[in-house]
């Protein structure tokens, strides 16, 4: 059930109202959406937006929602119990969530075999604290708390949704690349977040690109980030905006649009002498295995081809491009995959859906 609301100065709440007599799982929930900030529009890039929004919002009436955590089931049927617990996180309590198989993907993820779980947001209020991933530690996830550009379905979203014992996710179809602190460490997720620590934070005024890889943006804080900088997303230098070539250095040789295929590679690259640090939006491919692995990076027609991390020049132009370290990239940010699994509408092939009679756009989302 949906309602709209035009004098909210918030995007969307949601609150399930009826559970099922005996597993008590939700049945029916309701979704209050502010007309204020979601409204009918033409642009894809805030379409996409508005409709991470709504998954967001229904994820939390499945199960997402500390007014359901007591009602999660263990895989024998009965009541779960112990699962929920507190941590201290940069000197605020925060709840944290310890299920299965939830704890056991992010142990892995983030390599700390000692993680007690998945830290939920420690700040805002009652409708965002307890319900919500903690964002230093799970920025872009489409669980976080905040509507930003480029928000991730991960598998930790679907574990989650898998740990309440309500549901049995298709992980391989809607599972989407999360790169965010993978094999990091228990550092990250407590210790200092500055820059010079782990390559997700930053520092200073230099555009970079999003950690999604799908496009440029800046250095700075939010209010769920505990004052931890990191590059938040720009839809004016998104790989997939068919106008960010406005926005540009050497548009010629980008590529722009939502099936371009192009993704963000930051460097100095100018015609004649090496320019301040920006982003680019070129295509690419990877290739090899191993110690073998590459990405070639298709310049204005000309192939780059990065062999290992570092920077690489480009004939014919100053500065460079900043090589990714390829076997990390293609398994990672770089590897081909449908974005939010085509939504149900179509087939992925190769990393562009294939949308069923009816729909049309990257992810199958618009009616055609």
């Amino acid at each position: 059930m949906v309602e709209t609301d035009s004098s909210s100065d918030y995007v969307a709440s949601t609150v399930s109202c009826s559970l099922a007599s005996g597993s008590k799982r939700p049945l029916v929930g309701k979704t209050v959406i502010s007309t204020h900030y979601v409204k009918s529009t033409s642009d894809p890039l805030l379409h996409e937006k508005q409709m991470i929004c709504i998954m967001h919002e229904v994820i939390h009436a499945l199960g997402f929602s500390k007014s359901l955590y007591s009602h999660w089931l263990t895989s024998s049927g009965k009541t779960l119990t112990g699962h929920i617990t507190s941590a201290t996180l940069d000197g605020a309590t925060a709840t944290v969530i310890n299920a299965e198989p939830l704890t056991s993907r992010l142990r892995a993820h983030f390599g700390c075999s000692s993680l007690k779980g998945a830290y939920m947001e420690n700040s805002g209020s009652s409708g965002t604290a307890g319900s919500h991933f903690e964002r230093r530690q799970f920025a872009y996830e489409i669980m976080t708390s905040g509507l930003i550009s480029q928000m991730a379905t991960s598998e930790y979203t679907l574990a989650i949704l898998e740990s309440t014992g309500w549901y049995v996710p298709d992980y391989a179809a809607y599972a989407e690349p999360f790169a965010w602190g993978q094999g990091q460490g228990c550092g990250f997720l407590t210790g200092s977040c500055s820059s010079n620590s782990y390559s997700e934070f930053c520092s200073g005024s230099a555009r970079s690109c999003v950690m999604t890889g799908r496009g440029g943006g800046s250095c700075t804080t939010d209010t769920r980030s505990d004052n931890c900088k990191w590059i938040h997303p720009s839809d004016s230098y998104d790989c997939d905006n068919d106008n960010a070539d406005s926005y540009a250095r050497l548009p010629s040789l980008q590529s722009f649009g939502r099936t371009s295929g192009a993704k963000c590679f930051s460097g100095t690259l100018n015609s004649k002498s090496a320019g301040s640090q920006t982003t680019f939006c070129f295509k690419y491919t990877c290739s090899g295995s191993g110690s073998g692995s590459q990405v070639n990076i298709n310049v204005g027609g000309k192939t780059v081809v990065c062999s290992k991390k570092g920077n690489v020049s480009v004939s014919g132009y100053a500065g460079v491009i900043n090589c990714p370290d390829p076997v990390e990239y293609c398994s990672t940010i770089g590897k081909k995959t449908c974005a939010r699994g085509c939504m149900g509408r179509g087939e992925c092939n190769n990393g562009m859906c294939v949308c069923n009679k009816g729909y049309k756009g990257k992810d199958c989302a618009l009616n055609a």
